[in-house]
């Protein structure tokens, strides 16, 4: 009697053993599978900028500014986790070099795509092209999902 009752409690217990381990298989499946759709999905953005002189009033009195397009403020950066970004940037300062400063972004293992300028990379002199590529392994923790910048001399 005792002997049955060993069997059937040594019996349950590889029962749920096994149903543990599909379970645990199973969420390691769906990782797994969500990390390769994400890889799958992932895409490039490309953006063409030409750093300009605008006029705008970002603090009410209105004065030249750096923009970008013609434009101020200068547009996000729309991308997804797994992305890659490729922004192709000419300066049209006139006699002013600048760079792009990528914020709310990890730079990991490109933060020679990540100015400012004079510190992790060599300024874009005037009239010059350079294109930045990074792909997006995160983001920080911002109000939004998008990559915001700056540009800085």
């Amino acid at each position: 009697m005792l002997q049955c009752k060993l069997i059937a409690i040594i019996s349950n217990l590889i029962s749920c053993a096994s149903k543990l381990l599909v379970a645990n298989m199973s969420n390691t499946f769906v990782f797994l599978f969500l990390s390769l759709m994400s890889v799958a999905l992932a895409g490039t953005v490309t953006y063409d900028w030409s750093i300009d002189w605008v006029t705008a009033a970002p603090d009410g009195f209105s004065r030249q500014v750096i923009g970008i397009n013609g434009a101020w403020p200068c547009p996000p950066i729309k991308a997804t986790v797994g992305d890659t970004v490729v922004v192709k940037v000419y300066n049209n300062l006139g006699s002013e070099s600048t760079g792009i400063h990528f914020h709310g972004l990890n730079q990991k293992g490109t933060q020679f795509m990540d100015g400012p300028s004079g510190v992790t990379q060599c300024p874009i002199p005037p009239g010059s092209h350079f294109t930045y590529t990074f792909q997006v392994s995160e983001f920080l923790r911002l109000s939004s999902s998008e990559l915001i910048f700056s540009s800085s001399d």
